[in-house]
Order: structure tokens, then C-alpha cells, then sequence
């Protein structure tokens, strides 16, 4: 899923924050652990930079914890992949990279099963006027390789976000650096992705949220992935939120269009 470490946080958790603007920044003094358990589904298409059509569908399972400043989740998806035999689709940062392999074959097929484990941790910095967070993570290999729905290496990243509240806006932005764990036949290297937007609170417990995403392709030569990313985040009551956003792709390397849907159930806090 190529949203689940810079984008669903910018998306989904900046906003979160924007909804009380003047209440103190998360984690200060603050005790008590909350969970939060989410599930949703995520599609995107496009060629990607590849000479054919991709099709991918995640419905992750995330369970998160904060306590005090720090937070920390664990996500397991299911992937289903419809492209040539070729291409592998890994789950990772932002989804990097989608590469091809010359070795297997080219035939259209479609292949599911559990993706990569994925597990961040972030802390929030003692700062007042605005937000601001250190982030690392990292795709742990659980994929099938013979699917081609990973690549059987592990994956890190670090990373930092800030907001900042003005009133019912909050501009937010983020940077990444990811340290993709290289399969025998493919050179990658190490890349970066950023994205900047704003959040705007529409009521009590609803946002909506406008961005830019940019990553670097960890492939030499490769294609980077920009795209304008967009979606709504509302709450029922204290316990149910639901997040809906979309994507359009601005280069080759980034699908054309994609979106998804979030169901989250927070306990305690």
C-alpha cells in the first residue's frame, strides 16, 4: 500500500491534530495508553513507469499505541496485484519500488496474499505553537517473492513531520529518507520523498486535506513519483472515525489515479 507511512500520516493523524487547535500538542503529560484499530481499502492504477497497466488492491489491518509522546503501530495487509508476472509490488514506503523482473515471465496475471509487515514508531517533540515529530520504520519481509508481492528484503526509514495550527488551517509537511533493502538482481539505493498541504477543519470532528507528495525513485534512472493527494477524515462520537481519499498521478512513476477508504476504533484515551 503505497500510502501507509508518509501519506495516511499526513492525511489521517496532522488532521487529527487540527481538529482541536488549542488544546495542548499530543503527549504532553498525557498518560494514559490509547489503541487505535483501523482496516480500509486502498486501490491505485497506473502503469507506474513500466511498459504495462498495474492494478493493486491493499486492505491493511493497523493496530496503533500512543502513551505520553510516543507512538507506535503495526500493519499487515492483504495485496491483490493484477499486472504482467514480471513486475513485483512490493509494500514499503510510499509503495517503492515497483520493479521488473527480466526473469519471469510476462504473461497478465493476478496474484494475492498477505504484503509486507510494516512497523513505525514516532516520538513528538517537546515544542509549543506548533506540531513537530521524529518517525522511524520499517517493511519487514512476511510477502511471498514467488508472487511477486515483495521483494524478500527488508526495508527502513526515518522521518520527521510538523504542523502548525492557524486558526481552522493547518499547513503540514513531511520528509522522508528510505533505505530500501536491495533483492540480488536489482541495484537500488537509498532515496528521499516529501509532501507539504494543509488541513482544514469543517467542523467539531470533520477535516478535509489537500497535499503534494514527491518520492525519489530508488531505482537509477527510474521515474519519481509526484502526485496531488486529497481527502476527508470525520469522527462519530469518541470511538469511530472514517477517512476516504483520492490521488492523481503528475509523472510516470506515480499511478494515475488512485483512493481508498479508512474505518478506525480507538479504545480508551
Amino acid at each position: 500500500m503505497r500510502y501507509s507511512v508518509a501519506l495516511i500520516a499526513v492525511l489521517l493523524a496532522v488532521p487529527a491534530l487540527a481538529q482541536e487547535p488549542t488544546s495542548r500538542a499530543p503527549g504532553t503529560g498525557e498518560t494514559r495508553s490509547k489503541v487505535e484499530i483501523s482496516t480500509g481499502v486502498d486501490f491505485e492504477r497506473g502503469d507506474f513507469g513500466t511498459p504495462s497497466d498495474i492494478e493493486k488492491t491493499t486492505m491493511p489491518l493497523t493496530i496503533g499505541v500512543a502513551k505520553g509522546r510516543v507512538r507506535a503501530s503495526a500493519q499487515l495487509p492483504w495485496v491483490r496485484v493484477t499486472s504482467p508476472a514480471n513486475v513485483i509490488a512490493p509494500t514499503g514506503p510510499l509503495g517503492l519500488p515497483i520493479l521488473v523482473d527480466p526473469t519471469r515471465p510476462t504473461t497478465r496475471s493476478t496474484r494475492q496474499g498477505l504484503g509486507d509487515l510494516q512497523v513505525n514508531a514516532a516520538y513528538d517533540l517537546p515544542v509549543t505553537g506548533f506540531f513537530a515529530s521524529l518517525r522511524a520504520g520499517a517493511k519487514l519481509p512476511t510477502a511471498s517473492t514467488d508472487k511477486g508481492l515483495g521483494t524478500g528484503k527488508a526495508d527502513y526509514s526515518v522521518g520527521a513531520d510538523f504542523a502548525k495550527p492557524m486558526g481552522a488551517v493547518t499547513p503540514f509537511a513531511g520528509v522522508t529518507y528510505t533505505m530500501a533493502g536491495a533483492p540480488d538482481a536489482f541495484d537500488l539505493h537509498n532515496s528521499f520523498s516529501g509532501q507539504a498541504g494543509a488541513a482544514v477543519r469543517l467542523g467539531n470532528a470533520t477535516t478535509a486535506q489537500l497535499g503534494y507528495v514527491y518520492a525519489q525513485s530508488p531505482i537509477k534512472e527510474g521515474d519519481n513519483d509526484q502526485r496531488i493527494v486529497g481527502g476527508m477524515n470525520a469522527g462519530f462520537g469518541k470511538s469511530l472515525s472514517l477517512g476516504v481519499y483520492g490521488s492523481g498521478g503528475l509523472s510516470a512513476g506515480a499511478p494515475d489515479i488512485g483512493g481508498g477508504v479508512t474505518l478506525g476504533f480507538k479504545v480508551g484515551g
